[in-house]
């Protein structure tokens, strides 16, 4: 899957949410962007999807609470369970224009593969 995102897009990543001694990896200003990017809830993985500029074009809070619709989406994280492998689908659709029907398919048959069996 590495490829696939190398190609379609640029990945960073940030230390946040750490406890105790450990709070020291965080990168600073790390958890401010996190909660300006809208995952201040959110939990971990949280990821969001910026444009060239910068804009957010999507983030990874995505999924409807089931008991209560009218709530807002809660965190996909990693996605695992198959609504979610769904929903990251769609997010890739939207953020990665380029990315391949079957080059996405790829990624959800990875996810797929990974998931915690139930």
């Amino acid at each position: 899957m590495k490829p696939l995102f190398d190609e379609n897009y640029v990945t960073r990543v940030l230390v946040v949410l750490e406890n105790g001694p450990k709070k020291v990896l965080e990168n600073p200003g790390g958890g401010e962007f996190m909660a300006a990017m809208g995952g201040a809830k959110s939990g971990l993985p949280f990821m969001v999807f910026l444009d060239a500029k910068g804009k957010k074009l999507a983030d990874s809070n995505v999924m409807p609470v089931p008991k209560n619709p009218a709530a807002p989406p809660t965190n996909i994280g990693c996605p695992a369970a198959p609504e979610e492998i769904v929903a990251f689908g769609e997010l890739l659709k939207k953020t990665a224009p380029r990315l391949s029907d079957a080059q996405r398919q790829t990624i959800l048959d990875e996810f797929t593969k990974a998931a915690p069996k139930r």
